[in-house]
């Protein structure tokens, strides 16, 4: 029984991590970082942080659903547990290299503008994750990309070519929010 009440409050404690903002981590969010080799300068930070810091590389400019849409993407990729979305940790999911978030390597990650609405209200999202807007979609993209990426092929369903690739694979699922496209493709 010990060990059970244990592992109720240690599953509690790791979603608890995510969706609340300590005082004094809340104070320390956002802290410009210095750029370093593989992403290492983002080790050590807590979860919300890490999570606000991709919503407003992503999508700063967005509306409020927008970002929350890119809170729902990552933990739709955590839940998956996949090794080519970074498996079931959050900073994994979040700094997965290559092929993650291409917003994670920028200065807007590194040293978001704290002092603006875009950056409050990611930090919002990211303490607060979890609308299903976009249901099941593990990528995402401009909706110009998207479109340029997309056909409908010759079985009527739509079908989406990831950049770099030549194969073309059927969207199961499909959500606009403001300027991104959200998607989930066939095999997941």
């Amino acid at each position: 029984m010990e060990k059970r009440m244990l592992s109720v409050i240690l599953c509690f404690g790791i979603l608890f991590s995510v969706h609340v903002v300590s005082p004094s981590k809340a104070s320390a969010a956002g802290a410009c970082l210095t750029d370093k080799t593989g992403l290492t300068e983002f080790n050590g930070l807590s979860n919300v942080d890490l999570l606000a810091r991709l919503v407003y590389s992503e999508a700063r400019g967005e509306s409020y659903s927008g970002k929350k849409a890119i809170t729902q993407l990552v933990i739709n990729r955590q839940n998956k547990n996949l090794s080519e979305f970074g498996g079931s940790s959050l900073s994994g999911v979040v700094l997965k290299s290559p092929g993650g978030f291409v917003g994670m390597t920028t200065s807007s990650a590194r040293c978001p503008s704290t002092s603006t609405q875009g950056w409050q209200d990611s930090l919002t999202a990211a303490s607060y994750p979890g609308t299903d807007i976009i249901g099941y979609s593990l990528w995402f993209n401009t909706n110009s990309l998207f479109s340029q990426q997309s056909r409908i092929g010759s079985s009527g369903y739509l079908e989406y070519k990831f950049p770099g690739t030549s194969t073309y694979k059927r969207v199961m699922e499909k959500h606009v929010v403001d300027n991104h496209t959200f998607f989930r493709i066939i095999g997941y």
